[in-house]
């Protein structure tokens, strides 16, 4: 066994009715030239048959099956739990990965103070447009893969993201993490529900002192189409809810206090954007964000609480990789408004 083979990887895929696209993703987790792992899928009560393909086809993986749909957090949190290795790799059941994929990351995390590592994640159906280079996020919590342009426009891969570097946050499809750093920071928030994690998760890794290295040599596909769908209410909603749960969470007191006003600002004049275009459902998504953050203040402030106590870097230091200005914005102007707006 070569030396860095030591280590246990835990591989866990999260599926919910996405069958052909499990079977894919296995098969190629089986090619993966890196030997020593485990994988863990945690079916999230899927009713197309890939409980049963997993019984019938795969038999080296060890199945969980959930009575109802939990959702990628908690499915995940629980994985962590019961998994054997003392690496944790995250995987979408509609990632398909290169056989070096693992080798990389092993080979980046084992660096100093490294906590987690990126793949650089390419699209299936488009295998030269870079869906993440990792992952980035500006000083108001507006989080953003590199290699996006606005939304539905990606980068082209010509290079420019073939150096391995430190980034501000892993992107959840397809990440390494290493298990006691994960237990450190309490793994991901399960109140998130869904959306944001990525950033969240990744925010708390560099609270508590460690780095997030984008590895460009470990390549995986993504099925997600590049497409320029616009967001539903019930994503506005959850992406809304989320970022600003994350901010109160992670920022200290002093950070939040000099951000929240140009944050709730940008938020306003969101509002009345959507006001003007006619678009009630988008502002009640927003305002039912609020109420819930409003509601649940006792509990945002005991995971907080939790996040702030672990706490070993300032927020100058994670500042340092965030966007000084408004990513949101110069999105928007570049086309992301359009989108949103449904046009």
């Amino acid at each position: 066994m070569k030396v860095a083979e030591k280590q246990l990887v835990s591989i866990i895929i999260i599926n919910h009715n996405r069958r052909e696209d499990l079977k894919a993703c296995l098969n190629s987790v089986k090619r993966t030239g890196y030997r020593n792992f485990e994988v863990i899928v945690i079916d999230n009560a899927s009713t197309d048959g890939s409980v049963d393909l997993v019984k019938e086809k795969f038999g080296w993986v060890k199945l969980v099956v959930n009575d109802e749909n939990v959702g990628p957090i908690k499915a995940r949190n629980f994985g962590v739990k019961i998994s054997k290795g003392n690496l944790i790799a995250f995987l979408d059941s509609d990632i398909e990965v290169e056989p070096g994929w693992l080798s990389e990351l092993v080979k980046a995390i084992n660096g100093k103070k490294v906590g987690a590592c990126a793949c650089k994640v390419k699209f299936f159906s488009g295998k030269s447009l870079i869906n993440s280079a990792g992952m980035g996020c500006d000083k108001y919590g507006f989080a953003f893969s590199r290699g996006l342009i606005c939304r539905g426009n990606f980068e082209k891969d010509e290079g420019q993201y073939d150096k391995q570097e430190e980034v501000f946050s892993a992107y959840t499809a397809a990440m390494l993490s290493k298990k006691d750093v994960l237990e450190e920071i309490n793994l991901f928030n399960p109140d998130l529900g869904m959306y944001y994690e990525d950033i969240e998760l990744s925010w708390k890794i560099r609270l508590a002192g460690y780095k997030i290295i984008y590895v460009p040599t470990s390549v995986v596909y993504h099925k997600m189409a590049p497409s320029k769908t616009p967001f539903t209410t019930k994503v506005k909603y959850l992406t809304e809810r989320n970022r600003l749960m994350t901010m109160i969470q992670n920022y200290s007191l002093v950070s939040l206090i000099k951000l929240m006003p140009f944050y709730f600002s940008l938020k306003f004049s969101e509002v009345l954007i959507y006001l003007a275009f006619k678009k009630p459902q988008e502002v009640n998504a927003m305002l039912s964000a609020f109420v819930y953050i409003f509601k649940n203040l006792p509990r945002i402030a005991y995971r907080r609480g939790q996040t702030q106590e672990m706490r070993k870097v300032s927020d100058l230091e994670i500042g340092k990789l965030m966007e000084r200005g408004s990513r949101e914005i110069s999105m928007y102007l570049k086309g992301y408004g359009k989108f949103v707006l449904g046009d």
